[in-house]
């Protein structure tokens, strides 16, 4: 797969605020600016939001308020709900940020919450130029970001805009804010990239579960150039899409595109990597999440650098603070320590020896991974890469997990090592058709609990742990 900041052009735009006008430099396309990145600060909010240049994206232009004649074409779709912020520091219990497509242009970007109504900022994801997806139209783009909500709260919502009485709304639909304290429980999975129904599977059982919000570890969709690939899986997923925050980070089968980032929403805004790597604190974790494509197969180039920084740094402060938010999770996609048939590929490999010495480091509780398709648990371990070495103390280590069966078709593991606790697939010779998992936090506690997918809808658990600090 090409990476689409080589086959897609870059074109930005500048904005000043939310109720700045955006400069169309004269021509049609929306407002291109090749030397600028559109930048704006939404209102109520304390963090910008930036579309970096590399996304290609077009038309990138604010919510002008103005009436909607093709109240058809603007009609919105597929509704999905994540969140924004800075590079660290994203706040999941008083922000929201919703997207939506439509299927003909339009600048109306706007949520309706009770009697406030937010507005936010548009823009066109173009096909590639080259590789999959190059024959699919462009992708009409709509997001508002949301802040100063009440935690522990649901809230009504519509998506829309335009002048009123000519003007087009979504169905109210609902959505919860994370507790400010409390238990919360959220949803992990990972490779839904072949099986769309077993996606939507994976999906019904955290809506029946009640999970606050979902963390995905990557390959969303086989090839991540090809738009119509996301809106299948996206349509699938209708169990939780629009009730639930998903952050999910990019995979191989992504390659850091332009149509990943443009379908979801994700914290970053001070990076020209913004939305690549980020950190968020969810209950008592600290969550640091990122696309490894870069650091696993190009680990001096700029952006790699710029990670590896990133998460020191970030790590460093959490280490600092962990008396208010005592565990550090770590969740990426290539498999450092799994067992698998790509466990000696080259970029899994690099993956495992630059980023494993940093969760020594800084003492990381647990890292979650996607790639080998099954699924493995590590019991604590230290490094070296080489040669990890077993800790009694679940505290001295860390923890690495692969839950990687939301859709992708099942791989064999090579056999267990001298520091794996658990392996399960999901191939022809078991009842499972995936795996998935749910992480439950309190304020010292952290218990995860894998379970087995069956179509039957009874699954049962294969793996469970609980770590404390």
């Amino acid at each position: 797969m090409i990476r689409a900041s080589l086959v897609i052009a870059s074109i930005l735009v500048t904005a000043c605020s939310p109720s700045s006008a955006v400069d169309d430099g004269g021509g049609d396309d929306g407002g291109a600016d090749a030397d600028t990145t559109f930048s704006y600060t939404p209102q109520g909010c304390s963090y910008t939001v930036t579309l970096p240049g590399s996304r290609g994206f077009q038309n990138v232009a604010l919510d002008d308020g103005a009436p909607v004649t093709d109240t058809a074409g603007a009609t919105p779709v597929r509704v999905r709900i994540g969140l924004g912020g800075g590079t660290s520091g994203a706040d999941p219990k008083t922000t929201a940020v919703f997207t939506w497509e439509s299927a003909a242009q339009s600048n109306t970007a706007e949520v309706k919450i009770g009697t406030s109504v937010y507005k936010g900022h548009v823009w066109t994801t173009p096909p590639p130029t080259i590789g999959f997806g190059t024959t699919e139209p462009p992708v009409y783009m709509h997001e508002v970001h949301v802040c100063g909500l009440t935690a522990g709260t649901t809230y009504q919502y519509q998506v829309g805009g335009g002048a009123a009485g000519a003007d087009v709304w979504s169905a109210s639909a609902s959505f919860a804010t994370l507790p400010q304290a409390g238990a919360i429980t959220l949803g992990v999975s990972g490779d839904s990239r072949d099986d769309a129904s077993v996606f939507q599977m994976v999906q019904q059982r955290f809506h029946d579960a009640g999970v606050a919000m979902q963390l995905f570890s990557g390959d969303f969709v086989l090839w991540g150039s090809q738009a119509s690939l996301y809106q299948t899986w996206l349509d699938s997923a209708s169990p939780t899409r629009g009730t639930q925050i998903l952050l999910p980070v990019a995979g191989n089968h992504e390659n850091s595109s332009s149509q990943f980032y443009g379908n979801f929403a994700l914290p970053g805004d001070d990076s020209p990597f913004a939305e690549q790597f980020f950190s968020v604190d969810i209950g008592s974790a600290h969550v640091v999440m990122f696309d490894d494509q870069e650091i696993s197969t190009e680990p001096t180039i700029d952006e790699s650098q710029a990670l590896l920084q990133f998460i020191d740094a970030d790590l460093t402060k959490a280490e600092a603070n962990r008396a208010n938010v005592p565990f550090l999770v770590v969740v990426h996609h290539r498999a450092e320590f799994g067992n698998g048939v790509h466990s000696t590929d080259s970029d899994e490999i690099q993956a495992r020896t630059t980023l494993s010495p940093l969760w020594d480091k800084h003492h990381v509780d647990l890292v979650i991974n996607g790639h080998e398709h099954n699924y493995e648990r590590s019991q604590p371990i230290t490094g070296p890469a080489s040669a990890p070495v077993v800790q009694t103390d679940a505290t001295k280590g860390t923890t690495y997990v692969v839950c990687a069966g939301a859709g992708a078709t099942s791989e064999s593991t090579k056999g267990a090592t001298s520091y794996d606790a658990k392996q399960v697939s999901f191939d022809g010779n078991t009842p499972y058709v995936g795996v998935y998992a749910t992480m439950a936090l309190d304020a010292h506690t952290l218990t995860w609990t894998a379970y087995g997918l069956q179509a039957s809808g009874s699954d049962p658990t294969i793996d469970t742990f609980t770590l404390t600090r």
